[in-house]
């Protein structure tokens, strides 16, 4: 017996766009419909055309609440869009999503299993538009890095957590054994596997910004611009370099 909801899913439309908001800094990205790899190589054109007339730390509001799925094939494209995204220093990402939306699970599965940066979430475009107005501008994306492992010092005492997502300006750790306090000095030691010329050891002194139970928040201290830029490099590698396995 034919599935008829499979044959209306099938024959449903895939729309892309791209848009520049020169004025604000912003780029502006919808897909809806059934998403295949040709609409995806599509859109990541437009984006790069984008890309190019915005300036460093640009938003992004990405449109998924009319996206039904996106078929597996095009995920290794989603993640180049994105990979894209990070090596142009994008600033801040809120997606408009549909929490029922098969694509929004899809999407949530996918960064899961992945090194990724950290999204924002709203239901519209005009909470996105708000949330983007209203969000305290920081020093780049946050990255997350599935099971690694930050090492802490205070008071000679070494502890170490598991890292909830990390910038150039600061990091999140969890499942810690000190009870720190806001305002203390902690140093930081975050490492990464030996790969050709990049960052494989990065540490610095942090200053306690937020605490709730076993997390902590930290903003890193007198940072050179040259450091950052190594610490920003190795993260985009991390991204960049996981080998997607459909």
């Amino acid at each position: 017996m034919k599935n008829d909801n499979a044959a209306v899913m099938t024959n449903v439309k895939s729309k892309t766009k791209a848009v520049a908001n020169i004025k604000k800094n912003r780029l502006h990205v919808a897909m809806s419909g059934n998403i295949d790899t040709k609409a995806l190589e599509k859109l990541y054109t437009e984006i790069r055309f984008c890309v190019a007339d915005l300036k460093e730390k640009f938003e992004v509001v990405s449109d998924i609440s009319e996206c039904n799925f996106i078929y597996v094939a095009g995920l290794p494209t989603y993640k180049k869009i994105t990979d894209f995204l990070i090596s142009k220093k994008v600033g801040a990402i809120v997606r408009v999503v549909k929490s029922g939306n098969i694509s929004y699970k899809q999407i949530v599965n996918f960064s899961d299993r992945i090194h990724c940066y950290r999204t924002m979430y709203a239901e519209d475009q005009k909470e996105a538009e708000n949330i983007l107005e209203t969000l305290i501008k920081r020093d780049g994306i946050r990255f997350q890095l599935n099971n690694a492992i930050i090492e802490y010092t205070i008071n000679n005492e070494a502890g170490k957590g598991r890292l909830i997502d990390v910038s150039t300006s600061g990091c999140a750790v969890e499942a810690v054994a000190h009870a720190l306090s806001v305002g203390v000095i902690i140093d930081l030691t975050l490492e990464f596997p030996p790969y050709q010329e990049l960052l494989s050891v990065f540490q610095a002194k942090a200053e306690v910004v937020r605490t709730d139970y076993a997390i902590f928040a930290a903003r890193f201290v007198a940072l050179t611009d040259g450091y950052k830029e190594q610490l920003y490099q190795r993260l985009v590698s991390e991204v960049s370099r996981f080998s997607l396995v459909l």
